[in-house]
């Protein structure tokens, strides 16, 4: 027994690496551009309305919290993880080792779409809080340089416009996220028919279809947040 959980933990821990530790970079460059775009957009229009910048931080954080740190880290993770483990997982299926597999008695849930569905999902929400840190520091960077303010003075006006509810939505939505990214992955790599294109269209399907999975469960949560 004590053999087979940690044979379990061992496969989570070894998608997590592949899955959160090994996509930290991109997820942290890429959310950290779009925070520094979104400062330089809130600074024009807020300006443009206002003649001001006083709600930058504010209005930039909030955006960046609810929405775009975690909708751009699951779109990355469905891009680059998702499509890996369909092609995986379909490439298995054609090779017979998912027969094997089955045919030896092991659980196929928890063997292959547990491990999985856990990694990707904790990976999501750790990643979205990682990059959600490297962010503000590249927007309170941002709004020194451009907008003059001091980083203590954008970081208080953050603090004071961000609720801990803002936090918990934010984990909630890259929870959701995760899963729904796992989930299409997984279906997409078991329903893979036979033939060297159905890794390609598994891979691509997994895509497309953990993209729209993410923006449609981003409104829903949204809507009833």
């Amino acid at each position: 027994m004590a053999r087979r959980i940690w044979r379990r933990l061992e496969l989570c821990i070894d998608q997590l690496y592949v899955c959160g530790v090994e996509s930290l970079p991109i997820v942290a460059i890429c959310v950290t551009v779009v925070s520094l775009m979104l400062v330089i957009e809130m600074s024009y229009h807020i300006k443009l309305v206002l003649n001001q910048h006083t709600l930058v931080p504010g209005f930039s954080t909030l955006m960046l919290v609810r929405e775009l740190a975690p909708v751009v880290t699951a779109l990355l993770l469905a891009s680059r993880v998702g499509a890996a483990m369909a092609a995986e997982l379909s490439v298995m299926k054609n090779s017979d080792q998912i027969d094997a597999i089955r045919l030896s008695g092991v659980d196929l849930f928890k063997y292959l779409v547990l491990p999985r569905l856990s990694a990707v999902t904790l990976s999501c929400m750790a990643l979205t809080l990682i990059a959600l840190v490297v962010a503000t520091l590249g927007a309170t960077v941002m709004a020194s340089n451009r907008l003059g303010y001091l980083p203590s003075e954008y970081m208080n006006t953050m603090l004071a416009f961000t609720a801990k509810y803002d936090i918990l939505i934010c984990l909630i939505k890259a929870a959701v996220f995760g899963a729904i990214i796992a989930t299409v992955a997984i279906r997409q790599g078991f329903k893979a028919p036979p033939g060297s294109r159905s890794v390609g269209t598994a891979a691509t399907n997994a895509v497309v279809d953990g993209f729209i999975g993410t923006i449609l469960a981003d409104w829903v949560i949204t809507y009833l947040a």
